[in-house]
C-alpha cells in the first residue's frame, strides 16, 4: 500500500490547494466518507429520544407542518435548529418514511459531511493528504461527536459542519463564503458565532494584505445573506417579532449562565466519560494549535510555512471559544465548535513531523495513529449502541392504544410522545429551565401560574412530565391530575375525574399499579 505522502511544508498552502492536481478528483474524499458514515452508522439508530433531541425533533416536524420556528415551539437555540429538522422531516412526509429516523439518517448525512469537510480542510492548508486523513481520524476519534451523529436530530451536528466549512473558506480566502458559513453556523448555535467568527476576521487581517477592508466587507456581506433570507421568510409569515425575541432577547434577559469554574470536575468527569481517552487528544490538538499559531511571529517561519498564519487565525479563534466557555459551559457538547480546530491541530504535525524525520516513519506512524482512531471510534460506537426508543415507541403505543384517536396531549418538558404520536402541544412553551420559567412569568398573562392553570382547565387527557422537571409542575396539575404510569424519559398523568375503567387500563398499559409507584418515580427523577 501506497500512503499519501506529506508535501513540502515550503509551498504555499493556497497555491497548492488551487492548482489543477488538487481540482482533480480526490479518492481519499469518498474514502473518508464510507469509513465515517460506516462507523458512526455502527452505532445505531434507536438510541433514546431525549428531552433536548425530542425538542428539535418536534420542532422539526412543526416547520415541516408549516408552522415557522420559535412558533412551534419556543427554544433559545438558532432557526435553523428548526429548520433543519424540518427538513428531514419534510423528506419523511415525502417518501412515507418514519419522522425519527429520517430525521437520523439526514444529519448522520451532516456528521459524514462533517469529518469529510475536515479532510478537505487540512489537506487544502497543510497541501499534504496525509495531514488531511490525520486531521479526519482525529475527529472521527470525538465519540461526543459520534453520540449525536446517529441519535440526532440535535442542532449541535450541522454546527459543525459550517464551522468547518467556514475555516475551509478561511484557508481558499473566500471571504463571503466565510461569512455565509459562520452565519449559518450561528443561526443553528449562537455559541458558535466566536470562535468562528473570530478566526475568519483575525484570517482576514494576516492573509488579505492590501484588501483588508474589501475582505472584512465581504465577510459582513456573506453573514448577512442567511439572516436577511430569513428574515424576509419571518416577515412574510408574521413571526419576525417572535424570532428575533428568542433568537436574541430571550437569551441577552433570561439565559442563566452556567460558568465552569464553579462545578469543573463535574464538568470534566461528564466531558471524560463520553469521549474518553480521546478528550487529551483534544486538548493536545488544541495546544499544538496554539504553539503553531504562535511561531506565525517569527518571520523565517513565515516565509517558510504560510500556513502559520491560518493557524494563528485558528489560535485566536480558540482562545475566544474557550473564554466564552469560561463564561458559560453546560456539558460535553458545548466543545463541537472546537472539535474542527482541535482536529485540525493534531493533523498540523505531519508537515512539522516530516521536515526532520524521513518520509517512510512520517507515513507508518500517521497510518498507525489512524487505526487507532477509527478502531477507537467503531468501538465506542458498537458497546454503545441502544434500542432505548424502541421501548419508549412501546411505551407510546400501549398507553394510546387504550384510549380514544381523538385523545389529546399536552407536554411539559416531555416532547417525546408528541414525536411519536405526531400530536401537536396546545402552546409553544415546553421548557421551564435555565431562564425560560423567568420568562414565561414575566410574558404570560398570570405568570407562570397562570400558564399551568390554563394548561389544566384546557383538559387535556394526558400530560406527559419530563423525568427532569421541576417539582413545581407536579404540584401545579394536582390533584386534576394523577400519575398513572412511566416511560423512559417521561411520566403520564391523566384526569383524576377520568373514568376509573379508563385509569386502570391506563395504569396497566402505563406499568404502574398504584400511587405509591408514582411516588417513587418522582422522588428518583424530580429536580428538587
Amino acid at each position: 500500500m501506497t500512503l499519501p505522502r506529506a508535501r513540502d511544508a515550503a509551498v504555499e498552502p493556497a497555491d497548492e490547494a488551487t492548482s489543477p492536481r488538487w481540482n482533480r478528483p480526490d479518492p481519499l474524499i469518498v474514502a473518508v466518507a464510507v469509513v465515517s458514515a460506516v462507523t458512526y452508522a455502527l452505532h445505531g439508530f434507536d438510541a433514546a429520544l431525549t428531552r433536548d433531541l425530542g425538542l428539535y425533533s418536534y420542532a422539526g416536524q412543526q416547520v415541516a407542518d408549516g408552522t415557522p420556528p420559535y412558533l412551534g415551539v419556543l427554544n433559545r437555540a438558532g432557526p435553523l435548529a428548526h429548520v433543519l429538522p424540518g427538513v428531514g422531516a419534510w423528506i419523511a412526509r415525502v417518501g412515507g418514511f418514519d419522522d425519527v429516523l429520517t430525521m437520523r439518517l439526514f444529519f448522520l448525512v451532516l456528521a459524514v459531511a462533517s469529518t469529510t469537510m475536515v479532510y478537505v480542510l487540512a489537506r487544502d492548508l497543510f497541501a499534504s493528504r496525509l495531514a488531511g486523513i490525520v486531521s479526519a481520524a482525529t475527529f472521527l476519534g470525538f465519540t461526543g461527536f459520534i453520540h449525536y451523529a446517529a441519535d440526532g436530530p440535535r442542532e449541535k451536528t450541522p454546527l459543525t459542519l459550517f464551522v468547518v466549512c467556514a475555516l475551509w473558506a478561511l484557508t481558499r480566502r473566500r471571504w463571503f463564503t466565510a461569512g455565509v458559513f459562520v452565519s449559518l453556523a450561528t443561526l443553528c448555535l449562537q455559541i458558535a458565532f466566536f470562535p468562528a467568527f473570530t478566526a475568519v476576521v483575525v484570517g482576514a487581517l494576516l492573509l488579505a494584505r492590501g484588501e483588508r477592508l474589501r475582505a472584512l466587507a465581504r465577510i459582513v456581506i456573506g453573514g448577512a445573506a442567511p439572516v436577511a433570507v430569513l428574515a424576509v421568510w419571518f416577515w412574510l409569515v408574521g413571526s419576525l417579532r417572535e424570532s428575533v425575541e428568542a433568537f436574541l432577547l430571550l437569551n441577552a434577559r433570561y439565559t442563566v449562565p452556567n460558568p465552569p469554574m464553579e462545578n469543573l470536575d463535574i464538568l470534566w468527569e461528564g466531558s471524560r466519560a463520553v469521549y474518553g481517552w480521546w478528550l487529551w487528544v483534544f486538548v493536545a490538538g488544541l495546544v499544538v494549535l496554539g504553539l503553531r499559531g504562535l511561531s506565525a511571529v517569527v518571520p523565517s517561519v513565515r516565509r517558510n510555512d504560510p500556513s502559520v498564519l491560518v493557524l494563528a487565525a485558528l489560535a485566536v479563534g480558540v482562545v475566544t471559544g474557550l473564554l466564552w466557555n469560561l463564561k458559560d459551559f453546560d456539558s460535553w457538547a458545548d466543545l463541537f465548535p472546537l472539535l474542527p480546530f482541535a482536529a485540525v491541530g493534531v493533523g498540523s504535525l505531519v508537515p512539522v513531523l516530516s521536515s526532520f524525520l524521513p518520509a517512510p516513519v512520517v507515513q507508518w506512524s500517521s497510518a498507525a495513529f489512524v487505526v487507532v482512531a477509527v478502531v477507537t471510534a467503531a468501538h465506542w460506537s458498537v458497546t454503545t449502541r441502544s434500542d432505548v426508543l424502541d421501548d419508549q415507541r412501546a411505551a407510546v403505543d400501549a398507553v394510546f392504544g387504550v384510549l380514544p384517536p381523538e385523545a389529546t396531549l399536552t407536554s411539559v418538558e416531555a416532547p417525546q410522545p408528541l414525536v411519536l404520536t405526531g400530536r401537536t402541544n396546545p402552546t409553544r412553551h415546553q421548557m421551564f429551565r435555565s431562564g425560560l420559567q423567568d420568562y414565561v412569568d414575566d410574558t404570560w398573562p398570570g405568570g407562570l401560574d397562570g400558564l399551568a392553570r390554563e394548561l389544566v382547565e384546557q383538559r387535556p387527557t394526558l400530560i406527559t412530565l419530563g423525568d427532569s422537571t421541576y417539582e413545581y409542575w407536579r404540584e401545579a396539575i394536582t390533584p386534576d391530575y394523577v400519575c398513572v404510569g412511566a416511560a423512559p424519559g417521561w411520566s403520564w398523568w391523566a384526569r383524576v375525574d377520568e373514568d376509573p375503567a379508563v385509569l386502570a387500563s391506563l395504569r396497566r398499559a402505563a406499568g404502574y399499579s398504584s400511587d405509591d409507584d408514582c411516588a417513587r418515580h418522582a422522588a428518583i427523577t424530580s429536580l428538587r
